[in-house]
């Protein structure tokens, strides 16, 4: 009986002591090297391990915002490793720092503290803006270098399905560096609105949410035009013959159905040519010269929406055909590119002092950039209709010169052409040396009242 008691205390000595043996793992920290700077929403850790054959890896242990166990773990591959999870700025966080051998045995910690910056979900507001913008708003912020998490943004307004008043979900998306301008338009019809923005890091917890209440929906309308609202002082190329003058830009006819129709009577068959256009031609040297249009009434505007041509098998006009030495069968470099917007409250005289700049459309003229131009679908013949019909069904091509969304009205806007598009062809020959311009359609949008 004493030999059996002897052998159990012999064993579990045995296991106490091997179970320290396991335990202990102590290599030299000479050359060890340690710094931490703070970064948003926690801190780069720079380390340099001590040049022993011993180490294997480093643990660093702490704990995050939320009271959770993080490990982060590092070897002699790198020089620094993030320790996020944070989203205020923190002083004396306390990590332990271990060493891990071979065996998977880890050293006795060392405790450090380090310190935080906030988190792009917290700093987020400190650079956020929220807006006005026509029938909606904006939302713009700048970012940290360092950026996580997820921004979700909300409107007050009508639930559909319970038809109570109730946040809705405008959009969610990641925070980006460097910060983003970010429009939203709304469905709903509201002349205020109240923005809710929140915040949350990539667990989905919650970091902050603001609210930003009374801010102008700016609702906008179409606001009907006239050829006798428009004054471009001569500019226009009038032809009953090909259809060209100031009457189209106000016709509502957005495509080119007039162009459709002519080719399909003039050349039935291979619908190739005709010199009908439907649309307004204004040159020659046309660039920089005022065009007027009179709203009647002091009016705050939005935009002005402009038409190009869409795309069609027919040949653009050349040689003796009506305006043949204008088109040179080349009509995308007639397209404005560039042009300037100016409001005036009291004089249509386009030289008065009294002209405020509103906005412009500012879009690269090279062939290289054709990509990017917002009347790059009117060379695509992949497109053209096969008839009236078939063109009825397509999307006008058009873009929106935008003006601020401010509550200034003016009666008068003066529209200035800077500048076409090059052609695209690769011959890369000027056709349009004499500065004309043409549109399919011009539209005016202000404020509803």
């Amino acid at each position: 009986m004493m030999k059996n008691t002897i052998f159990l205390l012999l064993v579990i000595f045995g296991l106490f002591a091997c179970e320290d043996d396991d335990s202990v793992f102590e290599p030299s920290t000479e050359g060890l090297e340690i710094k931490f700077t703070p970064v948003a929403g926690g801190a780069m850790m720079h380390y340099r391990l001590p040049n022993n054959s011993d180490i294997f890896a480093m643990n660093i242990r702490y704990k995050d915002w939320q009271g959770f166990d993080i490990l982060k773990a590092c070897g002699y591959s790198g020089d620094s490793v993030l320790l996020d999870g944070f989203t205020r700025n923190q002083e004396g966080i306390k990590a332990r720092i271990s060493f891990v051998n071979q065996n998977n045995e880890e050293s006795e910690a060392m405790e450090y503290e380090f310190s935080t910056l906030d988190s792009a979900p917290w700093s987020f507001f400190d650079d956020l803006m929220v807006r006005s913008s026509w029938n909606g708003f904006q939302v713009i912020y700048k970012s940290p270098s360092v950026v996580t998490g997820m921004v979700h943004v909300f409107y007050l307004g009508t639930n559909p399905l319970t038809q109570k008043e109730d946040t809705i979900l405008m959009s969610s998306f990641p925070i980006t560096q460097q910060g983003d301008t970010v429009n939203f338009i709304q469905k709903q019809e509201r002349a205020s609105n109240t923005v809710i923005v929140r915040t949350e890091d990539f667990h989905g917890f919650r970091v902050r949410q603001e609210i930003y209440p009374d801010i102008d929906a700016f609702r906008a309308e179409q606001w009907p035009m006239s050829a006798s609202d428009f004054n471009d002082f001569g500019l226009s190329r009038e032809s009953a013959k090909a259809k060209t003058g100031v009457e189209y830009l106000f016709d509502g006819e957005l495509k080119g159905l007039e162009r459709l129709i002519a080719s399909a009577y003039e050349d039935k068959d291979s619908r190739q040519g005709t010199e009908i256009y439907g649309a307004y031609l204004a040159g020659p040297y046309s660039y920089e010269k005022p065009i007027i249009l009179d709203l009647r009434e002091p009016k705050t505007p939005a935009w002005i929406r402009i038409y190009c041509l869409y795309p069609m098998h027919a040949n653009h006009a050349v040689g003796l055909a009506t305006w043949g030495n204008v088109w040179i069968g080349s009509y995308e470099d007639k397209v404005p590119c560039k042009m300037s917007v100016y409001g005036n409250s009291a004089s249509s005289d386009p030289d008065d002092e009294g002209w405020v700049y509103l906005g412009q459309l500012n879009q690269d003229p090279k062939r290289e950039a054709v990509t990017k131009r917002w009347s790059r679908l009117t060379t695509d013949l992949m497109l053209a209709p096969k008839d009236v019909n078939d063109l009825e069904t397509k999307d006008p091509i058009y873009v929106d010169i935008q003006l601020p969304p401010v509550n200034d009205k003016y009666r008068y806007l003066k529209v200035l052409v800077h500048d076409t598009f090059d052609t695209s062809k690769e011959d890369g020959i000027n056709r349009n040396l004499q500065e004309y311009f043409t549109l399919q359609e011009l539209e005016v949008y202000v404020k509803k009242d």
